[in-house]
């Protein structure tokens, strides 16, 4: 691929679709960064980790990854439903309701056992919700069961398959650390930070890392790099507006689905 014409397009955060594609998204653009720096500097570089290509393992859902605390309900902290339409998005809305959770507060400053519920269901009572117009009653199954029902049916859709791919357990490969790409891309500084020490970034010190490439980088290179700054920004922003941490939030709970 040719990095140094990368086709992006303009984000909107009025729309911003799906978390977890935002999420991605910044990952990809962060990727293809140093990829175009890469081929810059060294014509021809870029490519993928041959090590890490070759110990890709079924996927096997990572609980942890699901989740994301500092975001209030309303704000996306399911991530495998957030800023879509499907059905879990008003039945979780009115399983909050029900247990008494703040669906517009950070999950982190509420009772803990309800990430529990979200991770693994709910099977006390059926939930009423509305969804497409129509008031539905059935039972909260949880977010780690909605993934796994996608893995078993073997789904074609690439949507879903990032989505399982994204909240599956991973072993950081130790030759690219976990970036994927080859060592032609991965030895690349930009601004003093490798990609692997970038994308790791807090968002609020990554947004002020983009920000600084105009003046950390010679003409040239940032020239080459400024489509893909020019839309890595507002992305940036929105994630750090509503709230959120780090591309690959962690979370510490886990378990079986509370019973009170």
């Amino acid at each position: 691929m040719d990095h140094t014409r990368i086709q992006v397009r303009p984000f909107n955060p009025k729309r911003p679709g799906a978390l977890v594609g935002v999420m991605m998204t910044v990952s990809e653009y962060l990727r293809a960064l140093y990829g175009s720096i890469a081929e810059t500097r060294s014509n021809g570089s870029y490519g993928p980790c041959a090590e890490c290509v070759a110990t890709i393992e079924p996927a096997v859902i990572d609980p942890n990854r699901m989740i994301a605390p500092e975001l209030s309900l309303k704000n996306g902290a399911v991530l495998l439903w957030a800023g879509t339409d499907c059905a879990p998005v008003p039945k979780i809305r009115r399983l909050a309701a029900m247990l008494g959770i703040d669906y517009q507060g950070p999950l982190e400053e509420q009772d803990q056992r309800f990430i529990s519920v979200l991770l693994y269901g709910y099977d006390k009572e059926p939930v009423s919700f509305v969804h497409n117009n129509r008031l539905r009653n059935d039972y909260y199954r949880g977010c780690v069961s909605d993934l796994q029902s996608m893995i078993d049916a073997r789904t074609t859709s690439k949507g879903n398959q990032k989505m399982i791919s994204y909240f599956s357990k991973r072993t950081e490969c130790p030759a690219c650390r976990g970036t994927g790409l080859s060592k032609g891309v991965t030895d690349i500084h930009i601004a003093g930070l490798t990609l692997a020490e970038s994308n790791k970034l807090p968002i609020t010190e990554m947004l002020a890392f983009i920000k600084s490439l105009r003046h950390s980088m010679i003409p040239r290179e940032f020239e080459i790099a400024l489509p893909i700054v020019s839309h890595l920004e507002p992305m940036l922003l929105y994630l750090n507006k509503i709230g959120l941490r780090t591309l690959h939030p962690v979370i510490g709970w886990g378990g079986p689905a509370i019973s009170s």
